[in-house]
This record gives C-alpha cells, structure tokens and sequence, in this order.
C-alpha cells in the first residue's frame, strides 16, 4: 500500500524496534532508511536483521540510530511506525505522531482500531488529510512482562497522513502533495 510513498524516498521508522518496516522500506527503494530508537538492545537486533537481509538483498540503505524521538529532529519524505497504541501508557502514540507530523510529508501509521477520533483531531491540527486503509487482526507475541497470553491478536487500523499545508510566516500555504 506504501509503495508510492516510499520508493525514491528518505523515509524514517519511528520506533523502529527489530528493523522490520526499515528493512521492509529498503526492499521497496527507499533512497534512504533512517530506523530510529531509544532502546539499544531492539537496535543491536535490526542490525543483525538487516546482516542478514544484506546476504540476500546486497546495496539495503539502512542507518540505525539510537535516540530518543522527542528529541530527534528530522525532514523526511516519508515516517513509517509502529507506535505503542497508547494503551499501556496513554498518550504514547501521540508523541510519535507529533514527532512524525513535525519532519515528514507523508505519514504510515498502525494504531489500535478505535483510533480515528483522535488522529483526526491531530491531524486537522498539524495540516494533514487522513485516510484509513484499513482494520486487520495484527497478532502480537507475549514478550512483554504484562502479557498474559503466548499471542495476542488485536484489531488495528492503517492510517495515511498526507500535509496538506505548510505553516511559514504565519500564514497557511496549500501545498499540492495530495
């Protein structure tokens, strides 16, 4: 589905964990891949993902960092992410949209199903067009201490956020990206 809005593109994973959507990206031809994530043990395991993806796949243009993202400052084309869905702490997906909204164009977010209303209001107030593409069963490994079960499956909605305008000086200029 992300294909037009990642090949040729910078395109930056917030959160990106294991490096699976970095790798995914880079596959689809990115120009660039930037993973980013404040956990360093998830980023020593995307960069033997990504060893192992280069055996097959030689040339993948992935750069991992370790940062945390209300502090990392970007411009990209295009975030991809995973975000906590907020559940476990609420406002956590929030800090990734915003961080998101703040450096990219475009935007590929999954979020728990019930999240129209409020990435709605969020993205009408960083100039963004919503579109959801889409609920599915997304299964999830019980590897965390407050899981109860093996796998988990819990419905999640694929978003697209597209700028729609830009802020400069104060004043609102559209912007022909849709």
């Amino acid at each position: 589905m992300a294909k037009r809005d990642i090949e040729n593109k910078v395109v930056v994973d917030l959160g990106c964990g294991t490096g699976v959507l970095s790798i995914g990206a880079s596959l689809l031809n990115a120009k660039l891949v930037i993973g980013v994530d404040i956990d360093y043990d998830a980023l020593r395991i995307a960069k033997m993902n990504l060893k192992y993806s280069e055996e097959m796949f030689p040339n993948m243009n992935v750069i991992l960092v370790c940062a945390d993202i209300k502090r990392f400052n970007f411009n990209a084309d295009t975030v991809i992410m995973n975000p906590p869905f907020g559940i476990q702490k609420k406002g956590a997906d929030r800090i990734f949209l915003e961080c998101a909204m703040k450096g990219a164009k475009v935007i590929w977010t999954l979020l728990g199903h019930d999240s129209d209303p409020f990435v709605s209001r969020l993205a009408k107030e960083y100039g963004f067009h919503l579109e959801n593409k889409g609920t599915y069963a997304l299964p999830i490994r019980g590897i965390m201490r407050f899981h109860k079960r093996r796998v988990y499956r819990t419905k999640v909605s694929i978003y697209r956020l597209v700028k729609t305008s830009d802020k400069r000086d104060g004043v609102w200029a559209e912007s022909n990206l849709l």
